[in-house]
């Protein structure tokens, strides 16, 4: 039998990821089937199993890997200068989050990431440690921004409150038309 490469096996992982994606976003967690997989995937059930156990497994790698680019782009805005500012800053993170998804419902899929969170203590602490790693790297933005000052870590939990109330208003439930900067100025009157 012919041996396969590495890249040929992570494309086809890639491609059953993105196939659930899809599925999830669409349908849920929960009303998504396997073989709804299969038949997004384009792939039968025995190759769909060689990379994955179950919907759970393919849901956890999914979930697992949602946050990394986000991480990923605020280490990369460590290193610009100017340094980036608050509007700028949430900017990133919600489209880093809508585009790492690779697919046009990403925000749905978050959503059931949060969902799934509520109901699994295992998930709930994978998001957590997703979070904690959030709120460090915000600190080092926050940090840059204000050199001067001396920046606690409730700082970086309210920019992280402030990112996911304008992530809900304007991505999730579409309510919200205002732009980021607008939403920060009208909160720096309000406080």
């Amino acid at each position: 039998m012919p041996r396969v490469s590495q890249e040929y096996l992570d494309t086809r992982r890639r491609q059953i990821l993105d196939a659930a994606a899809v599925c999830f976003a669409r349908d849920g967690f929960h009303a998504t089937s396997m073989p709804d997989i299969f038949t997004e995937a384009g792939l039968s059930a025995g190759a769909v199993y060689r990379y994955f156990p179950s919907k759970q497994a393919i849901f956890d790698a999914l979930m697992g890997s949602a946050m990394h680019p986000v991480h990923q782009a605020l280490r990369d805005a460590a290193k610009l200068e100017p340094p980036l500012q608050i509007p700028e800053i949430i900017d990133l993170i919600h489209r880093e989050m809508i585009t790492s998804l690779n697919t046009e419902n990403a925000t749905s899929l978050l959503v059931q990431f949060w969902a799934e969170a509520m109901r699994a203590p295992r998930i709930r602490e994978a998001q957590q440690q997703g979070i904690a790693e959030l709120h460090e790297l915000l600190l080092v933005l926050l940090q840059r921004l204000r050199p001067d000052e001396e920046i606690g870590p409730d700082r970086a939990w309210a920019l992280i409150a402030l990112s996911q109330g304008t992530f809900i208003s304007q991505t999730v439930l579409r309510a919200n038309t205002l732009s980021t900067e607008s939403l920060v100025n009208e909160l720096r009157l309000l406080l």
